[in-house]
């Protein structure tokens, strides 16, 4: 492989893999080598990041002494990483618009595998960092020296890692060969996405009612025991097995992708876009006279067109749904009396903001229009009316998402009607009014060359950026859902704490609605 040419193609795909920072970098006047150079430092600077962040929660358990918390995480951040993967490496290679750029030039298949596959790393890294905070832990506070542990830590971090994408990507590239993929692409991924999520829910529900932290040195599961032990005991016959099956199982995984996919990926790529695009010019036509119904409908389409569906499966649902199936195991009173119904609904309000992120439909639908917004606007048509149709599919489409997930923790937990009704009703206020931030920022930040969706996700900070407002949101609202419920279960009067959260929600919503009115709204009118 030549290591220029790869350095050059990495290059290339560091800057789309977050644009924001790109342009921000080259206003600066950062060009070439040295704008290449800073990228690869914001990534490690972000790494660091996470570190301090998950380190601060994970560093202090003795994972060593609790085998099956160790075995929970490994489970729950490997699913994840395998869900990500796979939407991953079928948007880079399958989604994508800048196949055609390569074709004419030098670059051996190797080299363009690997740099895309380099990307998708860069964007799953961010969600399955804690399993590297819990192999160094485990090693950590099994005596094994600092440095040591941050080194095989890291080494088994990567490995597996590798391991993961190298699965996935035999398995995507496997299917676009069928048949049936050809003709159903978008009900194949779909499908394999759904069959990825049900299988890691049904894992991570297995592991959580093991009973993972009953007690100290608890037995740990046979599969789990080599990698147990490679961070406590790394010098015993079960950890050099380890080792040997980890590499092993490295070389076959790379092994079929050298002499099935490589030699082949071109002329594959090329035939599945080509069919992509074949299909996609496939319509239906139907006559509408209502202009609201003919800008439904070509939202609706550049949807399909675009394979937003597929990501926002993963990224809106796989890791939420992780995380309330990990904490849902929380006892909860089914008969709390109706005074916790405020703390109910501020609990909604901060599961929409947890949920809503920059992955959603509603996030990208402006940019997701390329250069077709231009267009519009030299149409005699409202461009209000046309962003505000925009902005009701989208927020219809993750309002769907979220009561669904509240659903499901709401049987979780078998709440009672009146709470049950609390949390729905925050749950539809708090997405409208964190949809109206992602639907400005989308139009401040709308990009209208992007040449997969990947690009219109890392906006404003990528997927580290993602994972940290999920973590500042997670730490705020449980602050003050405990203050709340301090307040409300120590005798303070119910009716006059209720009633003054009650106040601030009404006067924050006004203050909310009202900013984006005047900041947003009334640009168009």
């Amino acid at each position: 492989m030549n290591r220029e040419q790869f350095k050059n193609l990495l290059a290339v795909n560091l800057r789309l893999l977050n644009p924001q920072v790109t342009d921000r970098l080259r206003r600066k006047g950062k060009i070439g080598a040295e704008l290449t150079n800073k990228l690869k430092m914001q990534f490690l600077l972000n790494g660091l990041i996470f570190f301090l962040v998950y380190g601060t929660v994970m560093l202090p358990i003795n994972l060593a002494e609790y085998p099956n918390m160790f075995t929970y995480y490994v489970v729950l951040f490997v699913l994840l990483a395998i869900s990500q993967s796979i939407s991953g490496i079928y948007s880079v290679f399958f989604a994508g618009k800048d196949l055609n750029n390569y074709l004419p030039l030098p670059f051996k298949q190797k080299e363009i595998f690997l740099s895309k596959v380099t990307v998708v790393a860069l964007n799953v890294i961010p969600f399955i960092f804690p399993l590297f905070i819990a192999f160094f832990s485990t090693a950590w506070h099994a005596g094994i020296m600092i440095p040591i542990a941050l080194l095989l830590s890291l080494i088994v971090f990567c490995i597996i890692l590798t391991i993961i994408l190298f699965a996935c990507a035999i398995i995507v590239f496997a299917l676009t060969k069928t048949s049936i993929f050809r003709k159903h692409q978008k009900m194949v991924m779909n499908g394999l996405m759904v069959i990825t999520l049900v299988i890691a829910m049904a894992g991570i529900l297995l592991v959580n009612n093991s009973d993972y932290m009953a007690g100290k040195h608890q037995a740990i599961s046979p599969i789990m025991l080599p990698l147990f032990k490679t961070f406590v005991e790394p010098t015993s016959i079960i950890s050099l097995l380890n080792w040997i099956g980890l590499i092993i199982v490295l070389l076959i995984l790379g092994f079929v992708l050298k002499h099935s996919i490589l030699p082949h990926l071109s002329s594959q790529l090329t035939s599945i876009n080509s069919q992509m695009l074949s299909n996609s010019g496939k319509r239906k036509h139907v006559d509408r006279k209502n202009l609201n119904a003919i800008l439904d409908a070509y939202n609706r389409q550049v949807l399909k067109e675009s394979n937003i569906l597929l990501q926002v499966l993963v990224n809106s649902v796989a890791l939420p749904l992780i995380f309330i199936i990990s904490f849902a195991f929380t006892q909860i009173p089914s008969d709390l009396p109706l005074k916790w119904v405020g703390v109910f609904f501020v609990g909604g309000l901060a599961f929409s903001a947890f949920i809503t992120n920059s992955t959603t439909v509603v996030a990208n639908m402006i940019s997701l229009d390329r250069g077709s917004l231009e267009f519009v606007n030299s149409l005699p048509i409202s461009m209000k009316q046309y962003l505000k149709r925009k902005f009701i599919l989208g927020y219809i489409f993750q309002i769907v998402i979220n009561l669904a997930l509240i659903i499901v923790m709401i049987i979780v937990w078998k709440l009672n009607l009146y709470l049950s009704l609390s949390m729905i009703l925050s749950t539809i206020w708090g997405t409208y009014l964190i949809s109206l931030y992602y639907f400005s920022q989308d139009y401040r930040l709308r990009i209208t060359n992007w040449t997969n969706v990947t690009e219109l996700f890392n906006r404003g900070g990528g997927n580290m950026a993602i994972v940290l407002k999920m973590l500042i949101v997670m730490i705020l609202s449980v602050g003050i859902i405990i203050l709340y419920s301090f307040l409300i279960g120590t005798g303070k009067p119910a009716i006059i704490v209720n009633g003054i959260v009650a106040f601030l929600i009404i006067v924050l919503s006004f203050i909310v609605v009202e900013h984006y009115r005047q900041k947003f709204w009334q640009k168009f009118e």
